[in-house]
């Protein structure tokens, strides 16, 4: 991993309107650019807009909303949602001008289980910064889910989200869990939020967070208005705790290279 800032994105998307929710991401990643950030994060299905009132009309990589997000990545790396034209619940990371990665979501809800395809991978995505694990939205209640990329090396795990709490209840829940994820498995975690009415009857809370490796907040928002928060990512805060000895001060500890996997991996 190297040094970079991460911006990550509490937007407002509407359903089935791609064209507008276009104009809105380039937008945010101008901003972002001229921050410096190195990568910028975008909630769940942003591009498409989150509904599942119905199967939603999917876009297929080859649309032009998706190859104009992907060259915007020439200046930032770009990590953006969309329902895709198979079925899933996608979110793909571009750079440089190209898709590098995509994730399918592998644990629907109940509503997303009726109309969407599940996936089933759980891939490191590798970029020039960082190697990232993505989860998306109440998958950020499955704790195997970030165990697994730590252990195939992730450096970060981004967690957007399209949640319809309210954000002192989303802000509540996120406090609980996302330190922990961070903490226990030695990685950087970042969640955002959709934010706002999406044109189909459903409101979102908003919100964004950013965690270090050792479940510190390093950057958050908790309004319910479009926003974007900016953090640094150090890599010697990976380092320290990676390559250390981890037992003289209790301090540092890699937790994941002193599990004994025999005892529970049965």
């Amino acid at each position: 991993m190297k040094d970079f800032r991460l911006a990550t994105v509490c937007m407002r998307s509407i359903a089935e309107d791609a064209e507008a929710n276009l104009r809105s991401m380039l937008a945010y990643i101008d901003k972002a650019e001229a921050v410096g950030a190195g990568m910028v994060v975008f909630p769940e299905m942003s591009l498409s807009g989150y509904s599942m009132a119905s199967p939603p009309e999917g876009l297929s990589f080859d649309s032009e909303e998706v190859r104009a997000v992907s060259e915007a990545s020439k200046g930032t790396i770009v990590c953006f949602g969309f329902a895709d034209d198979e079925g899933y619940i996608t979110q793909a990371v571009a750079e440089d001008g190209r898709i590098v990665g995509v994730y399918r979501k592998t644990h629907l809800g109940y509503r997303e289980a009726e109309v969407m395809r599940q996936g089933d991978s759980l891939d490191v995505i590798r970029t020039s910064v960082a190697d990232i694990g993505i989860q998306l939205c109440w998958e950020s209640h499955f704790p195997d889910i970030t165990r697994t990329y730590a252990m195939r090396g992730a450096d970060v795990v981004l967690m957007p989200t399209a949640s319809g709490l309210s954000k002192e209840r989303r802000a509540e829940v996120w406090g609980r869990i996302l330190p922990a994820r961070a903490y226990d498995n030695s990685v950087f975690v970042a969640s955002c939020n959709a934010v706002g009415d999406n044109g189909a009857g459903v409101v979102f809370g908003g919100g964004s967070m950013v965690f270090d490796p050792l479940g510190r907040v390093l950057a958050e928002t908790h309004g319910d208005v479009e926003s974007m928060v900016v953090a640094d990512l150090r890599a010697e805060s990976l380092d320290r705790i990676r390559n250390g000895d981890g037992y003289r001060s209790m301090r540092n500890v890699h937790y994941l290279s002193k599990r004994r996997s025999e005892l529970y991996e049965k």
